[in-house]
């Protein structure tokens, strides 16, 4: 993966549609409402040394990771990747199984605060990442909008252009 140019706002080839989603703060919410047959595939939880999203913060070598796809109706419409310090106190909130960590993000259970979103495309998908603050640990999310979500956005076609 070659440096990724991060911006503030979606690339202005992103179909509006898509970027009005992408914006959103909470993406869980927002794919509930486009189905309510939202659910979450988790594809892997533990350490591991590939966060290619995140190389340009400098971070350990080893972090803790949870990679996820976002489905509707069983269709894989998101890729996301959560990652943070092996220690942290982020690791038992991202063990939550194939439960949607925007759910419990956004809930008023945790004292987050979040940064801005950034955007960028890398091989023909919009990708936003941003990271979470709670109690002096940060936790770093990437989320990877995949072309079987342009269809339930009635988005007929679209590649991005890097």
């Amino acid at each position: 993966m070659n440096s990724l140019i991060w911006q503030t706002s979606p690339s202005s080839t992103t179909p509006p549609e898509l970027a009005d989603l992408a914006q959103t703060q909470s993406l869980t919410r927002a794919l509930k409402q486009l189905d309510k047959r939202f659910s979450v595939q988790l594809d892997y939880l533990g350490l591991s040394q590939t966060f290619p999203f995140f190389k340009d913060l400098s971070l350990p070598e080893t972090l803790f990771v949870r990679n996820v796809h976002l489905l509707l109706n069983n269709i894989a419409v998101v890729a996301a990747q959560s990652v943070c310090l092996p220690d942290s106190k982020w690791c038992e909130i991202l063990n939550c199984g194939t439960h949607s960590l925007g759910s419990i993000l956004f809930s008023d259970n945790l004292d987050v605060q979040r940064s801005g979103l950034f955007f960028c495309v890398q091989q023909g998908k919009l990708a936003r990442r941003s990271w979470f603050d709670y109690q002096g640990e940060r936790l770093y999310l990437v989320e990877c909008f995949l072309p079987d979500l342009l269809p339930f956005l009635n988005v007929v076609s679209g590649s991005l252009k890097e």
